[in-house]
């Protein structure tokens, strides 16, 4: 499953709230892409929800403390 079909999951049962757009670093990062938008960072420029370190680390603490069903989503978690 693609942290784009989780997030809006976990947001329609509070487990995980939007953030602030961080500031642009003034010396951008080779991963920083001026073409892609977090959703998770309130539609910040610069990397995907696919690729946030931010929603990752949310989404393992929620695993760790059995907060996400994965068996409500069947055979796409397998993806």
């Amino acid at each position: 499953m693609k942290y784009g079909e989780l997030f809006p999951y976990l947001l329609e049962r509070n487990l995980v709230q939007t953030r602030p757009p961080p500031p642009i670093p003034k010396k951008l990062p080779a991963r920083w892409r001026p073409d892609l938008f977090c959703v998770f960072h309130q539609g910040a420029q610069g990397h995907d929800v696919e690729r946030c370190f931010s929603l990752k680390i949310e989404v393992q603490k929620l695993i760790e403390d059995d907060l996400i069903p994965f068996e409500e989503f069947g055979s796409e978690c397998a993806s």
